[in-house]
């Protein structure tokens, strides 16, 4: 069965969904991995045994992973052995964004971002289980918001009328309804999250420090080969 975990990041106006696909076995493999990777890390760092990979606080030396703080390298490798084991994994990613400020210049009463954006990947996650899984649908299970209710509602209206626009999809392939899960629970959203944190920073900031720009390109080097799709609306 095919399962893609959604999280989203926001930064600068922009706002991102990603989708982290794969096998049932692939997650069950990164959730070992994962273990893991916080096992060494909470031996190392004294970071909670059950710390959740969360991009921004990992890399900002926050939360549970306070005790990285102003430790940069150690913080990225962490970071880039969580993406290589996703990559390893096989592990593939689509990604959808959009530009916020130019979505309320061009339009006197749009959608909300989030379900604008979350549209456009329910469309390509339809589209990518098509080309992947002739015979299975494919399970989306996306990380907990308020709004959670309301997006199952418009998933339904999807399967009944088609989404709207001009790539218009009953979402056939998806499996109904839409789950949510909390990311702290579920290793998927937090491979999610991770790439989402990754290609949200790349395209909204300038890293004047050589040094944190060269750490953006490596843990975007375990991305890219593995992204299926990916694209900004800036209407």
């Amino acid at each position: 069965m095919l399962v893609a975990y959604v999280d989203e990041s926001y930064n600068a106006g922009h706002y991102f969904v990603a989708a982290a696909v794969g096998h049932s076995h692939t997650w069950e493999q990164m959730s070992e991995r994962l273990a893991e990777i916080a096992a060494t890390t909470s031996r190392l760092h004294g970071t909670p045994l059950d710390a959740e990979f969360h991009g921004h606080e990992l890399m900002g030396g926050a939360g549970e992973w306070a005790s990285l703080r102003g430790k940069h390298r150690e913080a990225a490798g962490i970071y880039l052995a969580a993406l290589r084991a996703a990559r390893h994994a096989e592990v593939q990613y689509l990604f959808r964004g959009l530009d916020i400020h130019r979505l309320n210049a061009r339009y006197a009463y749009p959608d909300q971002p989030h379900s604008i954006v979350f549209r456009h990947l329910l469309e390509r996650l339809d589209q990518h289980a098509e080309r992947s899984v002739k015979d299975e649908p494919i399970v989306i299970v996306a990380d907990e918001i308020a709004t959670q209710e309301a997006h199952r509602r418009q998933f339904a209206s999807y399967q009944e009328v088609g989404t709207r626009g001009y790539r218009s999809s009953r979402l056939t392939r998806i499996a109904a309804p839409i789950n949510f899960a909390r990311s702290r629970e579920t290793p998927g959203l937090q491979v999610a999250d991770l790439a989402a944190y990754v290609h949200c920073r790349r395209h909204t900031v300038v890293d004047s420090h050589p040094a944190a720009a060269a750490t953006l390109r490596r843990l975007a080097r375990e991305i890219d080969p593995v992204t299926v799709h990916s694209w900004t609306w800036k209407p």
